[in-house]
C-alpha cells in the first residue's frame, strides 16, 4: 500500500468557491432551512416545484376550471352504470 500524506487546510473554505454540500433540514412549511457542510452558509429551499398548488395562492375549484373538471361529481357521472352483485 502507498502512503498517503495528509494535508492541512491553511484557509477556510469560502462562500465563492465552495462546491456546497447542502444538509436540509425537516421540512417547515413552504420553506426548509439548509446549511453548507463544507463552508457554513445558509440558505433556504423550497419544499415544492414551481407551478405546483402550494406554489401559489390557487384553489382547487381554480384548478379544476382549467381542465373544466367540477367538484359536484354525482354516481351516474362518475359511474354511468352501476351494477350490483347478486345477494346470497
Amino acid at each position: 500500500m502507498a502512503k498517503v500524506d495528509s494535508i492541512d487546510i491553511v484557509e477556510p473554505i469560502s462562500e465563492k468557491t465552495c462546491f456546497h454540500h447542502w444538509i436540509i433540514g425537516d421540512p417547515d412549511g413552504p420553506t426548509s432551512s439548509g446549511k453548507c457542510k463544507l463552508c457554513g452558509t445558509q440558505r433556504d429551499f423550497m419544499n415544492y416545484f414551481e407551478g405546483s398548488s402550494w406554489g401559489s395562492d390557487i384553489s382547487l375549484d381554480q384548478l379544476g376550471k382549467s381542465t373544466g373538471a367540477t367538484r359536484e361529481a354525482s354516481y351516474v357521472s362518475v359511474a354511468p352504470s352501476i351494477t350490483y352483485d347478486e345477494e346470497e
